[in-house]
């Protein structure tokens, strides 16, 4: 008998090996260490913790993740749909997750590593194209910075009051995820950027993923000062997933690297990947 049914915390060993046989690219440690974090964040109200499974005799045979948080500009909870594998010989039964897991209609539903397979799949479910590209940029060639304050620790956003409580727990969070969490400061106030450090091309190289930003404009506006914090803390090229160049600093657009899909009342937006597997996982 297949059951579908919340992962519980009994579970996750069992579904970290499931994810490891189905992306084998990834080890068990970053199941393990993903999953971890995915525990310490509260979901929204009525959403589960980890996510949807399917289970035969006892053994987990299909997974999909879900990530939920409330938005940070609104009261709408988005929900990332993430990591779904179901064993070839289950497959007829993966739908049960999915339906179960985008039932409520309030919410937003992210998809932003879709496997290219599943993409008629989520087209079908009302899922709709929000980003393709990816731009990437050595930091160093950046435009020049603006001359503001930058703070990149707890300890150094303690001392700023002028964190609003909102973006204090955002920076909190991603900071505990493992992410690069930035407060840029001056007279007239200040923003919250956030990356995440990841290994680009066969050869590995360090560089920065955009998780969040307010806007693209913010990024292009501060992008030397960000840029050399970058630099100088080992991560030589920026990645920002957009459809578009960034003004002001010289990369390349890649065009069709990184579709990502929402469906909901709120649009998707890729400089806003906070409380997703980007943030959470790393890509």
């Amino acid at each position: 008998m297949i059951t579908c049914r919340p992962i519980g915390t009994a579970d996750l060993s069992g579904i970290a090996s499931l994810l490891r046989c189905g992306f084998p690219t990834r080890d068990i440690r970053y199941w393990c260490t993903g999953l971890q974090r995915l525990g310490t964040i509260q979901p929204a109200a009525g959403f589960v913790q980890f996510g949807y499974m399917l289970e035969a005799g006892g053994v987990p045979v299909g997974v999909l993740l879900v990530i939920s948080s409330p938005s940070m500009h609104g009261t709408i909870t988005r929900c990332n749909l993430s990591s779904w594998y179901v064993m070839p010989e289950f497959r007829a039964y993966a739908p049960l997750m999915v339906m179960r897991a985008i039932r409520n209609r309030s919410a937003t539903y992210l998809n932003v590593s879709p496997a290219e397979q599943t993409i008629p799949i989520i087209s079908a479910q009302g899922f709709i194209k929000f980003n393709s590209g990816v731009f990437a940029a050595p930091v160093s060639v950046a435009s020049v910075g603006s001359g503001m304050h930058l703070a990149w620790l707890p300890r150094h956003w303690a001392q700023i009051p002028t964190i609003p409580p909102g973006a204090m727990q955002l920076l909190t969070d991603h900071h505990r995820f493992g992410c690069v969490c930035l407060w840029l400061q001056d007279e007239t106030g200040g923003l919250p950027f956030i990356f995440r450090r990841r290994l680009v091309t066969w050869a590995r190289i360090p560089s920065a993923q955009l998780i969040y930003c307010p806007t693209l404009e913010d990024l292009e506006r501060h992008a030397g000062c960000i840029g050399r914090f970058l630099a100088l803390h080992g991560m030589p090229f920026l990645m920002v997933a957009t459809d578009r160049p960034l003004r002001g600093v010289s990369g390349r657009l890649f065009p069709n690297r990184q579709p990502m899909y929402s469906r909901g009342p709120q649009p998707g937006r890729s400089s806003d990947l906070t409380y997703t597997e980007a943030a959470i996982f790393g890509f």
